[in-house]
C-alpha cells in the first residue's frame, strides 16, 4: 500500500511539473522581451534627452584596481576592452580614450591616491580638464569567489555551484571632481560538481569562467555608465590665456568650429568634504569667448566679452 502511494504522489508531481513547466519558460522569456525593451526605450529616452547634442563628451577609462587573488591573469585589460566595447555600442556619440590609445595620458597610468588608499578626486578632476575630459571611468575588482547555493522550486530543490564575480564602478565628473555614478555589479556562473572537486581552492578557478562574468557586468555597466554621462551638459575648460588668446581643451574631435561663442564660468571655488576631500564649485558667469582657431584636441578663442576670465575657468556652448 505504501508503495502504491509513493508511486501516486510521484505521478503528482510529474503531472504538476509537466503544467509548471510552460509558464516557467513563458515567464522566463517574457523577463528577458521585457528587459530588452526596457534597455531599448531607454537609450531612446537618454539620446533625447541629452544636451548639447552637437558637442561630443570625452571619456578616459583608467584600468580597474584589482583586489581579488585573481591580479596578474589580465582580468583588468580584458575587462577594459569588454567595457570599452559596450560604451561604444550604448553611446556612440561620447568619445573614449583607453589605455591602449598610444596618447594615453601618463596621469591616469597609475592614479594618485590619498593617504587612506582612495582615489585623490580632486586632483583627478584638475588632470581631467586639462586634458579636456567631461568624466574618467574606474573601479575595482572586489570579490572573486566559490559557492553554493540551492534552486528550484517546491520538491526539486537542489544545491548548485558557482562562480561569483563583483566589480564596483566610479565615474568622476571633471566639473566638481564628485563622483556622477557609483554601483557595484554582481555576477553568477554555475559550474558543474566534478569541476569544483578538483578545484576547491578559489585560485583554482578558470580564467575563462571569470572572463565570461565580467564581459557580461561589462554590458550593464557600460549601458548605465553612459546614460549617467550623456545626461549631463557638455563642459570644456581653459587651459591658458596668452594676452589676447584664450586656449581650450577641446576641438575638432568633440565638434567645435569656427565661430562658435561660448559662455565663461569661473571654477576656482573648493569646498572640503569631512573626510578631507575637496571638490570644485562651478560658479558665476564671467564672460564670452570667440572660437577663431580650431585644432583635433584643442582650439583658440579670444575674449567676446567680460573681463575676468581666468584660466582652468569651465566653458559651455551658448544656446
Amino acid at each position: 500500500m505504501n508503495k502504491k502511494i509513493k508511486a501516486f504522489y510521484v505521478k503528482i508531481h510529474m503531472f504538476a511539473w509537466i503544467l509548471f513547466l510552460p509558464f516557467c519558460i513563458l515567464l522566463i522569456t517574457g523577463c528577458s522581451t521585457y528587459s530588452n525593451m526596457k534597455k531599448k526605450t531607454k537609450r531612446i529616452v537618454r539620446d533625447y534627452k541629452a544636451p548639447d547634442g552637437d558637442l561630443k563628451k570625452r571619456v578616459a577609462i583608467a584600468l580597474f584596481e584589482n583586489k581579488t587573488a585573481f591580479s596578474g591573469k589580465g582580468l583588468e585589460e580584458s575587462f577594459t576592452k569588454a567595457l570599452v566595447k559596450a560604451m561604444k555600442m550604448s553611446c556612440k556619440d561620447i568619445l573614449l580614450s583607453e589605455p591602449d590609445d598610444p596618447d594615453y595620458p601618463d596621469c591616469l597610468v597609475n592614479l594618485t591616491r590619498q593617504a587612506s588608499g582612495e582615489i585623490d578626486d580632486f586632483y583627478l578632476a584638475k588632470a581631467g580638464r586639462q586634458l579636456g575630459l567631461n568624466a574618467i571611468v574606474t573601479g575595482s575588482f572586489i570579490d572573486i569567489k566559490n559557492h553554493k547555493k540551492q534552486r528550484g522550486i517546491l520538491w526539486f530543490k537542489d544545491v548548485y555551484n558557482f562562480v561569483q564575480v563583483r566589480v564596483n564602478v566610479e565615474v568622476y565628473d571633471t566639473l566638481t571632481g564628485a563622483k556622477l555614478f557609483d554601483k557595484s555589479y554582481m555576477h553568477e556562473i554555475e559550474i558543474e560538481e566534478e569541476y569544483v572537486e578538483s578545484t576547491n581552492l578559489a585560485r583554482g578557478i578558470r580564467t575563462d569562467i571569470i572572463h565570461d562574468a565580467l564581459k557580461s557586468i561589462a554590458v550593464d555597466m557600460g549601458d548605465q555608465i553612459c546614460y549617467a554621462i550623456v545626461l549631463q551638459p557638455w563642459k570644456g575648460y581653459i587651459t591658458s590665456i596668452l594676452g589676447e588668446k584664450v586656449v581650450i581643451a577641446s576641438g575638432e574631435k568633440v565638434g567645435i568650429k569656427l565661430g562658435d561663442i561660448f559662455e565663461v564660468y569661473d571654477s576656482s571655488g573648493v569646498f572640503k568634504g569631512a573626510k578631507g576631500q575637496k571638490f570644485f564649485i562651478p560658479g558665476l558667469k564671467t564672460g564670452e569667448i570667440k572660437i577663431t582657431a580650431v585644432y583635433p584636441d584643442s582650439a583658440e578663442a579670444v575674449r567676446f566679452s567680460g573681463q575676468n576670465i581666468q584660466p582652468d575657468s569651465s566653458i559651455g556652448l551658448k544656446d
